[in-house]
C-alpha cells in the first residue's frame, strides 16, 4: 500500500499537482491540500493564501485570516471525483495560463429595473452602471465582433433606444440576445416588434415557476407576467434560454422545475442556472444560500437516476476538452449538461454513450494533451469514436448541424430542439475568490462610467466591486469604481 501511494504521488506531480509530503498535505484536521491559491478574506478584503482541500467527502476551498480566522465554501460533495477534475483542468487543459477567446460580452446598457430584486447582484439599486447612448452602442458593435453581444442591465428593455441598438448589431452581423426579465415581452406587440428587427435569442430570468408558492414569495406577482412573456417568445420563433436563479436551501427546486418547463416547451433550447452570488446587494443574505455547480450536478443526477456519478465528470472532461480545441475559454466553476428530448421527457446525453469507454479515451487524449494542436485533435476524435455507443447514432445528424452552426456563426446559440444544454454556473464571489479560476473567466462585461464606456471580464469586475466597495463603507483609501483596476477604456 505504501509503494502504491509513492507511485500514484510521483505520478501527479508528473501532471503537475502540488502534492507536498504527507505532513504537508495532511494538518490536524486531516484535510488533503489538492492545490495553492491567492484569494480573498471575505470580511475584510485583503488578498490572502488559500488551498482547496479535500476532506472526507468534500471539497472545499479553504482560507484562514490572520485577523478574521478561517472560512470553508464548499465547492463538492463527490471527493475523489472533483478532486481528479480539478486536476484535469488546472494540470491537464489550462496549466496556469488563460487560454481561449471571451465567447460572451454582457452589454450593460442601464440600471433601470422594474423588480428591484433584494438579492441584485448588478447593484442596480445604486445605480453602479451609465445609459448608454446611441454613440455608445456603435462602439459597443465594433467590439470583438466574433464574440456574443448579451444585451443587459438592469432590465434592457426599458432602454429608449434598444430596437436602434438591436437593429444595428443585426445589420452588422452580430449574434447578439436579450438578458431580461420579461416583464415588458409579456406585451405580444412590443415582442414581436423585436422580432422584426431581426432579434432571435432571448435570456429571460426566472425566480419562480410553481403557482402555489407566489403568495409566499417577493416574486409572485412577476410569475403570470413571466409565463404570458413565455408563451410570447414561443409564439413568434424566438430560441429562449431560461435562467434561473437557485439559492441552497431555498428553492433549488426550481432547477428542476425548469428542467421541466424546458422538456415542455422546444423553444427553450438552455437552461443557465445562476447559483445565488454573494456580492451586490446580495450580501444581506445567508453566505451558506451560495451553491456550487457541483451541487447542483448532484440533484440533476438523483432527478434523472444517475448512479454513476463519474460518468458525468467524464462529460465535463469530453466537452470542456472540446471548447479548448475551439479556442473557447471554459470556467472551473461551471458545469455543462446536455439533454435530449424524446417524447416530451428529457433524457441525459450520457445515456447515449458508453461512458466507461470514454473515460478510458479521455485517459488516452490526456497522453497527447501537450502534443502539437492535430495530434490533440485527432487524439481527441479516436477517444470520441471509441466512446460511441449504438444509440449514438441517432444524434448524429442534431450534432452535424450543431457543428454546422457553430462554424457558421462563430457560437453554437442556435441549435436544434432536439438538445437541451444545461449550464450550471455560480457568479463569481468574494467567497470563491480563486485568482486561477477568475484568469479563465469565459464572459466579458463592457459598461459604461464616467462618460465612457470600459470593458473587462466579468469575474475581475464583480471582485473589484466588492473590494472598492468595503474600501468605501470602512473608510478606507478609495478610488472612484469606474477606475478599478480591470477596467479598460473601449477603443472608439
Amino acid at each position: 500500500m505504501r509503494r502504491h501511494r509513492e507511485l500514484r504521488l510521483r505520478g501527479m506531480r508528473r501532471k503537475g499537482v502540488s502534492v507536498g509530503t504527507s505532513d504537508e498535505r495532511r494538518g490536524s484536521s486531516g484535510a488533503e491540500k489538492l492545490r495553492d491559491v491567492r484569494t480573498l478574506c471575505p470580511q475584510c478584503m485583503k488578498k490572502i493564501a488559500g488551498s482547496v482541500v479535500l476532506k472526507g467527502d468534500r471539497v472545499t476551498l479553504y482560507r484562514e485570516c490572520g485577523e478574521h480566522g478561517p472560512t470553508d465554501m464548499l465547492l463538492s460533495r463527490n471527493a475523489r471525483l472533483y478532486a481528479d477534475w480539478d486536476r484535469f483542468y488546472f494540470s491537464v487543459l489550462k496549466r496556469g495560463k488563460p487560454r481561449g477567446r471571451i465567447i460572451n460580452y454582457w452589454v450593460v446598457c442601464t440600471s433601470e429595473c422594474q423588480m428591484q430584486c433584494s438579492f441584485c447582484h448588478a447593484d442596480v439599486q445604486d445605480r453602479y452602471a451609465e445609459e448608454m447612448s446611441r454613440a455608445d452602442f456603435d462602439s459597443v458593435i465594433r467590439h470583438d465582433t466574433r464574440a456574443k453581444l448579451t444585451i443587459s442591465g438592469g432590465e434592457p428593455t426599458l432602454h429608449p433606444d434598444l430596437i436602434y441598438c438591436i437593429r444595428e448589431a443585426v445589420r452588422a452581423g452580430r449574434n447578439i440576445q436579450l438578458a431580461t426579465n420579461g416583464i415588458c415581452l409579456a406585451d405580444g406587440e412590443f415582442c414581436k416588434k423585436l422580432g422584426a428587427e431581426g432579434l432571435r435569442n432571448v435570456r429571460l430570468s426566472c425566480e419562480l415557476l410553481d403557482p402555489k408558492k407566489a403568495p409566499t414569495s417577493e416574486f409572485g406577482r412577476w410569475l403570470d407576467t413571466k409565463f404570458h412573456a413565455i408563451e410570447n417568445l414561443e409564439r413568434y420563433g424566438y430560441s429562449v434560454t431560461l435562467s434561473p436563479t437557485i439559492f441552497k436551501g431555498v428553492n433549488e427546486e426550481l432547477l428542476l422545475e425548469s428542467l421541466a418547463c424546458a422538456a415542455a416547451r422546444p423553444c427553450i433550447t438552455t437552461v443557465s442556472v445562476n447559483g445565488f452570488s454573494w456580492v451586490g446587494h446580495g450580501t444581506v443574505r445567508d453566505r451558506d444560500e451560495m451553491i456550487m455547480p457541483d451541487e447542483m450536478m448532484d440533484l440533476i443526477a438523483r432527478r434523472f437516476g444517475i448512479d454513476d456519478r463519474e460518468s458525468l465528470f467524464t462529460l465535463q472532461k469530453m466537452l470542456f476538452t472540446l471548447l479548448q480545441l475551439l479556442n473557447v475559454r471554459a470556467c472551473a466553476y461551471t458545469q455543462l449538461m446536455l439533454f435530449v428530448r424524446r417524447a416530451g421527457a428529457l433524457e441525459p446525453i450520457v445515456r447515449y454513450f458508453n461512458m466507461k469507454r470514454m473515460k478510458k479515451g479521455m485517459r488516452f487524449w490526456e497522453k497527447f494533451s501537450r502534443a502539437p494542436y492535430p495530434i490533440q485533435l485527432a487524439a481527441f476524435c479516436l477517444a470520441m469514436t471509441y466512446g460511441l455507443a449504438g444509440r449514438s447514432c441517432a444524434l448524429f445528424g442534431d450534432i452535424v448541424k450543431v457543428g454546422a452552426r457553430y462554424l457558421w456563426r462563430g457560437n453554437g446559440s442556435l441549435r436544434p430542439s432536439r438538445f437541451l444544454t444545461v449550464i450550471l454556473n455560480t457568479n463569481c464571489s468574494t467567497l470563491t475568490m480563486d485568482e486561477e479560476v477568475g484568469k479563465q473567466c469565459m464572459s466579458g462585461v463592457l459598461i459604461k462610467k464616467g462618460g465612457k464606456v470600459f470593458r473587462s471580464q466579468s469575474s475581475d469586475l464583480l471582485i473589484d466591486k466588492e473590494i472598492e466597495k468595503h474600501r468605501r463603507a470602512t473608510g478606507g483609501p478609495a478610488d472612484s469604481l469606474e477606475h478599478c483596476a480591470c477596467l479598460v477604456e473601449l477603443e472608439k
